[in-house]
């Protein structure tokens, strides 16, 4: 099995882009390819279940750590032939220590690195820059670098002759052409404009499979990493739990439901856009993030789920909602199209008006006890965000940051995400106070 993780210097150089041309080249060989998102990005590890045709799924060590990262890929890669990582940001960019960077992820898989250089505003120094990527850090293996945003015939002749004069061959070259331009949103590219992302990829994975014997570069032993299969977890007895799933509502990661599985969760998919009711039945509700503030009139016009979803926090339903889904939990949500009413099961409201972005890595105190955890536990997340809340509400937890959220016995909501594998300990707490 080959292990390959696509990095590059820095955000904005074009590796999610050729990494998921990539891994459409690798699939039109006749490769099984099991995609991953290094960090904790869900929208990335979307599109490459859409070019794999198999779930992409999430690795991130600063959440997970060493031991949890190799176990969850043990259980993931399947019958895979190929396991393609895209990195974050810059190869050696992460926390604050640097402890959860790309780099450090191939450390643990022993995954060699496909280094994406973007050569539009240079030409020799885009080797010099891999050069010093390579050296920064000598246990790295780098197995070839792709020369992204190419300006023509002369450009790329001089930086590959300067790649060979380091001795890091070029695995394929590609042109600054409008063909390769998918739309960008944020930090990266946009989930709403698909066909022109689909059209970018499958244009991309032509000139990929063009230059590059996939076949054979897969072969190549160098890129082989070991990482010991572990069995499947037992399912337990189908506790009913309905997940929010639709546009508004889709940054649930499927780990996390495989975590709910295992611990014997039966995880039922429901519409807060478009389901007039809550599945029959269910024990417990899960809301992941999303963008409630694009769906707003439509979450508010479906009243009557808002009012049911109200009436069974309030009954005591087990609940954990996730940044858009404890936007949609409280009373109001404003945008610059207007207040909308949301589900009232929290008292105050989010706002979309001065957005101002949170990012970053939270170690949090549980202040209270709730559906996951006691009070005082120590856990790991992250923001990601550009809302704001102002809750009558007993936060749910402290941080760095301040304070996060709203936590009851029956209730976790905040904007933190959190990244749960198999055999969470939270999990299984939720899964029993459902149970119960």
């Amino acid at each position: 099995m080959s292990t390959y993780v696509v990095t590059a210097a820095a955000s904005g150089h074009g590796k999610t882009l050729i990494a998921l041309a990539l891994c459409g080249a690798l699939r039109r060989a006749g490769l099984r390819v099991q995609p991953y998102k290094c960090g904790p990005d869900y929208i990335d590890a979307r599109f490459y279940g859409e070019v794999a045709g198999r779930i992409a799924y999430n690795v991130d060590l600063w959440l997970d750590g060493a031991e949890g990262i190799r176990a969850h890929v043990a259980a993931t890669r399947r019958d895979a032939d190929v396991l393609l990582f895209e990195g974050m940001m810059g190869l050696f960019d992460g926390d604050a220590e640097g402890a959860g960077s790309t780099a450090a992820i191939a450390r643990v898989l022993d995954a060699a690195l496909i280094v994406v250089l973007d050569c539009w505003a240079s030409s020799q120094t885009a080797a010099a820059v891999a050069h010093g990527l390579r050296a920064y850090d000598p246990r790295l293996r780098i197995a070839g670098v792709v020369l992204n945003r190419v300006a023509g015939d002369e450009h790329e002749r001089a930086i590959r002759a300067a790649c060979r004069r380091i001795g890091l061959p070029v695995l394929f070259a590609v042109r600054n052409d409008v063909r390769y331009e998918a739309a960008d949103r944020r930090l990266g590219l946009d989930p709403q404009a698909v066909e022109r992302r689909r059209a970018a990829v499958d244009a991309l994975a032509d000139e990929i499979a063009a230059q590059l014997d996939v076949r054979t570069f897969c072969a190549q032993p160098a890129a082989q990493a070991e990482v010991a299969e572990v069995a499947a977890q037992p399912r337990g007895a189908g506790v009913p739990i309905a997940y929010a799933h639709d546009e508004a509502f889709w940054f649930t990661y499927p780990e996390t439901l495989e975590a709910l599985r295992s611990a014997g969760a039966e995880m039922i998919p429901f519409s807060p856009l478009h389901d007039a009711a809550l599945p029959p039945g269910v024990r417990g509700l899960w809301i992941g993030g999303g963008y409630p503030e694009e769906h707003a009139a439509q979450l508010e016009a479906n009243a009557a789920l808002r009012a049911e979803i109200a009436d069974a926090v309030a009954g005591g339903l087990p609940t954990y909602a996730e940044c858009g889904g404890m936007m949609y939990l409280a009373q109001t949500l404003r945008t610059e199209h207007g207040c909308f009413a949301m589900v009232g099961a929290l008292r105050g409201e989010t706002s979309m008006l001065q957005p101002r972005l949170q990012l970053g890595y939270r170690k949090a105190v549980t202040l209270a006890d709730t559906p996951l955890d006691r009070a005082g536990t120590t856990i790991r997340g992250y923001e990601f965000h550009y809302a704001s809340a102002s809750l009558q509400e007993a936060a749910a937890y402290a941080h760095e940051g301040g304070r996060d959220g709203a936590g009851r016995p029956n209730l976790l909501a905040a904007f933190l995400h959190r990244h749960f594998l198999p055999g969470s300990p939270s999990i299984a707490r939720y899964v029993a106070a459902c149970s119960a």
